[in-house]
């Protein structure tokens, strides 16, 4: 089949620098692309983001990087038999809209388009719990779960003419949501998953034009070489939290690539376009230690000279010292951890038990092999209270102490799917998916949380200074070098970038 896929632009609200802005490299659609290549269709592929990254436009308070709709239809063959749209992230969900609306106006309406869930993200959102609102704009399917194999099921059900065998096809494809031809809604639950990621072509970053994304000089972790790209070395996550998405969308399985496939990656890339950096892009990367020393050991083994870092974030409790020293050796160089909260009250809520005594230990390793560290809190959780609060900022001084070198401090705001979305929902008359930022202003409890993560940003600062003194000093001139040590750093460089390509578009 003659087969368009899309990944919709790059948002930023306007105030938001913590979740919001980030170019994060379309997973979705790279091995989307690759796994239907493989399979002899043929592929146009359209990154809204990346084929004009510093194209900014404002709308409805937010920053709207990329293509145009109507630039982005210009770019799609009229004899396209079928169109993916990736739901990657969900405060891209109105440039996703805009893209669809643009396409049913045109003349190529009646081509077939399909959503893509995207799974390995805690920014993304559940489609079955939104579905009534992509019907509502004339789609014809949505694609729940992972959608390789699942693609290319559907692909050889619209191929078939007859539409009762058609419809007949549709049914066996688990995952899918669609409109049978009464008009009603099908939900066909997910049934499987893909257990063995290693039997999945690598992402077809040659589609892309990676180039724009380097010369940006910001990414998701933070960016210290020219060349980077996201790895994604697993699938899923095993832990039941409450305010997450990926429950919803993973089912709780984890599912590792081996060692072997991932380094054969890093070195094809490597050696293909230059890369000397790698994001993993994992919602878990170290539940297992002897895969993750072996991958260390294999990078060793190769002689590939390279830096990779657990931009994700990882659960702390995986890792011990004899992993951390060997992710060292083979080029680790950043690790995120998610203490969420210093309550232990507020994490058994969330259904996430955070050994508070051992991260510092492993902070402390993680010093020692100069590996810098990120520890990322939420404030807002239901039922929080002023002691919560109190509890998260001596934690933060615990932390700091120990030596971790950035915090991200976010304001709760569930995703459709996770436990505790429709509660909020309801609650605070939530209509708009694109205000479901880190930077929650629809909240109504929104200015006294904002005051608070403001008050504990000071104290880290202040921390920071009493404790790492030379390493606060340092950090003006990694932003003239523009070779970032940690998020924050490259965070205060992104949103001045973004503001100054705002103006010069105005």
């Amino acid at each position: 089949m003659r087969i368009t896929l899309i990944s919709p632009n790059i948002v930023s609200q306007k105030g938001d620098f913590f979740g919001t802005g980030i170019p994060y490299f379309p997973l979705v659609i790279a091995y989307t692309a690759s796994y239907l290549r493989s399979k002899g269709h043929k592929i146009n592929l359209i990154d809204a983001f990346g084929e004009n990254t510093t194209q900014v436009t404002e709308k409805d308070n937010k920053f709207i990087q990329g293509l145009t709709p109507q630039e982005a239809l210009n770019k799609i063959p009229k004899d396209t038999e079928l169109i993916f749209i990736s739901a990657e992230r969900v405060v891209a969900h109105q440039s996703i809209i805009d893209i669809i609306r643009t396409i049913k106006c045109s003349e190529i309406k009646n081509t077939p388009i399909a959503i893509l869930e995207n799974t390995q993200a805690v920014t993304a959102y559940a489609l079955k719990n939104v579905k009534e609102r992509f019907f509502n704009e004339g789609i014809n399917y949505l694609i729940t779960g992972e959608p390789e194999k699942r693609v290319e099921n559907f692909c050889s059900a619209l191929k078939e003419n007859n539409k009762i065998k058609r419809e007949s096809l549709l049914k066996k494809i688990d995952g899918l949501i669609y409109k049978d031809h009464k008009g009603k809604i099908i939900e066909n639950k997910i049934e499987g998953i893909i257990t063995d990621p290693d039997i999945l072509p690598f992402p077809a970053w040659d589609l892309f034009h990676l180039k724009n994304y380097w010369k940006l000089r910001y990414a998701h972790g933070p960016l210290s070489s020219k060349k980077y790209l996201p790895l994604l070395t697993s699938r899923g996550c095993p832990f039941p939290c409450t305010f997450c998405v990926v429950p919803s969308t993973n089912k709780q399985k984890w599912r590792p690539r081996s060692a072997k496939n991932v380094v054969d990656e890093i070195e094809r890339f490597t050696k293909e376009f230059g890369v000397t950096e790698y994001h993993l892009e994992d919602l878990n990367p170290t539940i297992r230690k002897d895969r993750m020393i072996e991958i260390a050991k294999e990078i060793i083994k190769r002689n590939l000279k390279i830096s990779w870092k657990i931009s994700s974030g990882t659960k702390v409790e995986t890792l011990d010292e004899e992993t951390i020293r060997w992710m060292a050796k083979s080029g680790c160089s950043y690790i995120s951890i998610s203490p969420e909260s210093g309550s232990s009250r507020i994490m058994k809520m969330m259904r996430k038990p955070f050994p508070y005594d051992r991260a510092l230990e492993l902070v402390r390793e993680m010093q020692r092999n100069k590996i810098t560290t990120q520890a990322c809190f939420i404030l807002g959780y239901p039922k929080e209270e002023k002691e919560d609060i109190k509890k998260t900022k001596e934690y933060i001084k615990q932390i700091v102490k120990a030596g971790i070198d950035e915090v991200a401090i976010l304001i709760l705001t569930p995703a459709p799917g996770s436990v505790i979305f429709e509660e909020y929902s309801k609650e605070n008359e939530l209509d708009d998916l694109t205000k479901l930022t880190f930077t929650p202003t629809w909240r109504k409890d929104f200015k006294k949380y904002d005051k608070e993560r403001k008050r504990l940003y000071l104290y880290f600062f202040l921390w920071r200074c009493i404790y790492y003194p030379l390493d606060v000093i340092k950090q003006p001139i990694n932003l003239i070098t523009k070779r970032f040590d940690t998020k924050m750093e490259m965070t205060l460089y992104r949103v001045f970038k973004v503001w100054k390509m705002c103006k010069f578009y105005k």
